[in-house]
């Protein structure tokens, strides 16, 4: 099994042979191990440490706590460590039990084969080993949820930042249109144009009237082609009262 954690098995069982052995079976998966003698030493090693255990390996008969009630209250503390019961064949009313409660895993049944149990055990390790990645894949996930949600927040304010100053300069565009609207209804070029031709004496009266003459019947020309285009009648020329001057 390739190494990604730093594995440590409890070993819970009264007789200290036992667990040595136990112990000795450990090793031959690269796990590390700690051996109590009973369940509520365990118990509180469990609450002790501050890494939960990999796995816990627990016998069925103990004095004092047997190893289902250890399991049950071994999952309340350390919910992410995966739980065997070493049993024998007459204790299967406690094994059913333990499964019904969601106590262990799995249970191994007395005498064990140490090939057997070695592989039970890698695959317990490689259970915990998923159990921890999801939990860091999720804090990850939420990590990384926050970041997004903290990003859209702040482009949402800018994009009003921004949708309130293109406002702004709208209304100010149409203040200025408006304003420059109203400036060149109120203004009268011709007289303008007229009095800077007389400021510079480009024009006197008499070439003036000859502008505004040339001007009218260019316009009346004009008009005349789109009256007839259109199926109207106009003059054929200008009334002479309509021509300055005349």
């Amino acid at each position: 099994m390739a190494k990604k954690f730093d594995h440590t098995v409890l070993i819970v069982d009264d007789e200290a042979q036992v667990g040595k052995a136990l112990g000795r079976l450990m090793k031959g998966v690269g796990a590390k191990y700690v051996y109590m003698e009973s369940g509520q030493a365990a118990l509180d090693r469990i609450k002790s440490v501050s890494k939960p255990y990999s796995l816990i390996l627990s016998d069925q008969r103990m004095p004092q706590m047997e190893g289902s009630v250890f399991l049950e209250k071994a999952k309340e503390i350390a919910p992410d460590t995966i739980r065997y019961l070493i049993t024998g064949y007459a204790d299967v009313d406690a094994i059913t039990d333990a499964v019904n409660k969601g106590s262990i895993h799995r249970y191994i049944a007395k005498p064990w084969d140490n090939r057997v149990l070695q592989e039970i055990v890698k695959t317990g390790l490689e259970q915990h080993e998923l159990i921890m990645e999801n939990h860091q894949l999720f804090a990850l996930a939420k990590e990384q949820n926050s970041k997004l949600y903290k990003i859209n927040t702040d482009l949402k304010k800018s994009a009003a930042v921004h949708q309130k100053a293109i406002i702004q300069k709208d209304k100010q565009i149409k203040e200025l249109k408006n304003r420059l609207d109203k400036g060149f209804e109120n203004r009268n070029y011709i007289n303008e144009i007229e009095i800077l031709l007389k400021e510079r004496r480009l024009l006197n009266k008499d070439k003036l009237n000859s502008l505004y003459v040339a001007t009218i019947c260019e316009l009346y020309e004009q008009f005349q082609d789109i009256a007839t285009r259109n199926g109207f009648e106009m003059p054929d020329k200008i009334p002479a009262e309509n021509i300055p001057g005349e």
